[in-house]
């Protein structure tokens, strides 16, 4: 089920590819962050251009805020963030700074790609797909509109599909992309036979 309810589908793992999670979480009641610069390696604090400490550890990205809040980004899964917060917030333990005892972490962002394996006639399928806009002098990909979301779909068959929050959501929307564009290379087909019937 999804966080609607509905029957979420079943479009196999190995169709997609998780390329990015981006999580947040309220680490602590705040930070003094001029106090993590000192204590912890490999932190980047410059105030007078980014409100935030930006620290790289366990292949993932870090944004510390004063408030106490937290910004991950990098990992390849949900599960695979929470382990990245998770360690973070044991080395902060190490260095004698406070942390929240079980911090929830909240998915914001999930970008996921697909590889149909063929090439896509993309001015065609613009024409057909009013959902889509494709103007390649500006942009070689078409981005095609699915709820919230702009996928962005490439001559080469490959797609993005950025800002998604769930695993339900990303195969919902691979099954929605792949079932539209065979329905428009239909259309397409038919169109050239009757061309030249």
């Amino acid at each position: 089920m999804d966080s609607d309810g509905n029957e979420a589908s079943s479009v196999p793992s190995d169709e997609y590819k998780i390329n990015n999670v981006v999580v947040t979480t309220q680490l602590a009641q705040n930070f003094n962050l001029l106090d993590v610069l000192k204590k912890v390696p490999g932190s980047v604090y410059e105030p007078g251009n980014f409100p935030a400490l930006r620290l790289k550890k366990y292949e993932a990205g870090f944004l510390l805020y004063s408030s106490g809040k937290i910004v991950c980004t990098g990992s390849k899964s949900t599960d695979d963030a929470t382990t990245k917060v998770h360690q973070l917030q044991d080395e902060l333990k190490k260095y004698g700074i406070a942390t929240t005892a079980k911090p929830r972490i909240y998915v914001r962002n999930i970008v996921a790609s697909i590889d149909l394996k063929r090439e896509l006639k993309l001015h065609e399928l613009a024409c057909l797909m009013e959902e889509s806009e494709y103007n390649p002098e500006y942009f070689p990909g078409m981005k095609v509109q699915f709820g919230n979301t702009r996928l962005l779909v490439f001559r080469t068959g490959k797609a993005i599909l950025p800002g998604l929050a769930s695993v339900e959501e990303i195969e919902k929307t691979v099954k929605w992309l792949k079932m539209r564009l065979r329905s428009a290379e239909t259309e397409i087909a038919k169109q050239g036979a009757k061309k030249y019937a």
